[in-house]
């Protein structure tokens, strides 16, 4: 019953003819649908495969806004100007784009951050890992979970603190099932939760025999507490002791010499920071070069992040009506 979908027959044609009009065009916008999510373009489309999908009338629909409500797929020249675009950067070698198509569908980084989370929870050894440090005891209210217990507030499940990073036991603790559903898809600060440190991370406050006497060899040279003297050999480089290594988590020679996400990549015209916050929560341990998230796609008052948010109003073109005449620009 969308407007925009009632719109996609010729003015003045009405009956079967209108029917077909809209048949045929929701037909070609269906198929580009199809199209861009399968090679993941976050909505944009080549005129090669508008062309192969749609004929001219067909299309012109498509590209025709009526209702004073914009069209179902946008030319570059009016979808630069359009709010959907609010945020990004229209990628060269592409000539249209999906109108909304960020509003109603996970962006490609997005999906990225999905897949890459789903595939840790099926990690058997990192999911053990996990348990082995935190000694199933809850990360956010400190009580001992059960393993066994698939159904009450004291079960133990596995949650990702960040939910917009997939990044192995750097970002992945032990949670009660009350918590984690109290957390949901959200950071601990703003689910009103506190990280609380694992089990063996609390180090016992240095006592008056903790300092160590003279060392005995024959010259222990110069004493640092007095006079420091720095050493001309730089420390090994070692990894944070809350990352997995390679038996847990498997990493492949490009996913350690780069970031996974990048700012943008081709056929997605992403830009900005993504939705974290601007100051990083509270994490188990250190971001890991196999980092998978946030996503870099904008998402703002327009768009609202699929995976975060929990309801969203209907948009104004998805009336059943079509406008008055003297509402139309309203």
């Amino acid at each position: 019953m969308s407007v925009k979908v009632r719109g996609l027959a010729d003015p003045g044609a009405t009956g079967l003819r209108a029917k077909r009009q809209r048949a045929e065009s929701l037909g070609v916008w269906v198929q580009l649908l199809s199209w861009v999510s399968g090679e993941r373009s976050d909505g944009f489309v080549t005129a090669d495969i508008l062309d192969l999908f749609g004929w001219d009338e067909a299309n012109a629909r498509l590209l025709r806004a009526r209702y004073g409500r914009a069209p179902l797929l946008h030319r570059r020249d009016d979808g630069e100007q359009c709010e959907c675009m609010t945020g990004r950067t229209w990628v060269e070698d592409f000539d249209f784009l999906i109108h909304d198509y960020l509003d109603r569908n996970p962006s490609r980084s997005e999906n990225d951050v999905h897949r890459a989370k789903a595939k840790e929870l099926k990690n058997s050894a990192l999911k053990a890992a996990v348990r082995a440090r935190d000694g199933d005891i809850c990360r956010y209210c400190g009580r001992t979970c059960q393993h066994s217990d698939r159904v009450s507030d004291a079960g133990l499940t596995f949650d990702h603190v960040d939910p917009e990073v997939a990044d192995g036991m750097s970002n992945l603790v032990v949670a009660c099932r009350g918590c984690n559903r109290r957390k949901s898809k959200r950071t601990p600060e703003a689910a009103g939760l506190v990280l609380l440190p694992a089990p063996g991370d609390a180090q016992p406050a240095p006592g008056p025999t903790s300092n160590p006497g003279p060392d005995p060899s024959p010259d222990p040279g110069p004493d640092p507490s007095t006079n420091p003297v720095p050493d001309p050999t730089p420390p090994p480089v070692t990894a944070p002791t809350t990352s997995t290594d390679a038996s847990v988590y498997p990493q492949s020679s490009a996913e350690t010499s780069a970031p996974t996400q990048v700012p943008a990549s081709p056929g997605t015209g992403r830009v900005g920071s993504g939705t974290a916050p601007s100051t990083d929560p509270p994490r188990p341990g250190q971001p890991t070069a196999y980092r998978i998230g946030p996503p870099t796609t904008p998402r703002g008052p327009i768009h609202g992040s699929p995976y975060l948010r929990t309801s969203r109003p209907a948009p104004e073109h998805h009336a059943g009506h079509p406008p008055q005449p003297d509402q139309e620009h309203q």
